[in-house]
């Protein structure tokens, strides 16, 4: 959710605390009870619809974070023994080739980390018969190769996680708009009815309706109309 659909649940959750603490006013009018279950139905939805939302974010953040972690490991260990390599015959232009460290890495974009991890397993694939010494076999070449395809695998894969997620970001824009107008046009206009008769549970809800920016201080009362 974004900041502002932050706000907003925020006062939904206020509104919702005046009719749990109300029960019995609110009963008072048909009307109002039903749609006061309705919007405790949305309030329901939105959080599960935000919870699918953090979660598809969070797992492929920490998948990807595995990944990548695994795969400069292996690069930085073939990188290191063709290194070695390089030096004990003095081929300065493949030294710097493999000339890297794990912060080098880190630092680059994903398809720059994707690129270079390739590179230097094309190196280690065409010098394996001269690597075996240094700790470097074709298993060893076979395991960077595999933990490159994961990687990058991962980076195509998730597009039918990114439409699962943009899917609940549309799921959730629908909802706030469902409850913005049962709030608008049915709940505020029958709470009017308990002005008069229940004060203090009316000056409660108006109360709640008021949506703060929970980054600051500012806050912004929904007006009420009524039409004749």
């Amino acid at each position: 959710m974004d900041s502002r659909q932050n706000n907003k649940q925020a006062m939904y959750r206020a509104v919702n605390n005046v009719f749990n603490t109300f029960p019995q006013e609110v009963d008072t009018i048909p009307a109002l009870k039903s749609n006061v279950l309705a919007f405790d139905d949305l309030l329901s939805k939105i959080d599960k619809m935000h919870q699918v939302q953090m979660d598809y974010s969070s797992a492929n953040s920490k998948l990807k974070l595995k990944e990548e972690e695994e795969m400069i490991q292996a690069t930085i260990q073939v990188a290191a023994a063709i290194y070695v390599h390089a030096h004990s015959n003095n081929m300065p232009d493949l030294k710097s080739k493999v000339s890297i460290t794990p912060s080098d890495l880190k630092q680059m974009t994903d398809k720059e980390l994707s690129t270079k991890c390739l590179n230097i397993y094309e190196l280690a694939l065409s010098l394996v018969d001269n690597l075996a010494d240094y700790g470097v076999t074709t298993e060893s070449v076979g395991k960077l190769k595999k933990e490159i395809d994961d990687f990058t695998a991962l980076l195509a894969a998730p597009r039918s996680e990114i439409v699962t997620r943009s899917q609940a970001t549309g799921e959730l824009k629908e909802l706030f708009a469902q409850v913005d107008d049962l709030l608008r046009n049915q709940i505020d206009k029958l709470m009017l009815m308990l002005e008069m008769s229940q004060p203090k549970v009316y000056k409660t809800f108006k109360a709640a309706r008021i949506i703060v920016d929970l980054k600051g201080s500012k806050a912004q009362e929904e007006e009420t109309t009524v039409e004749v």
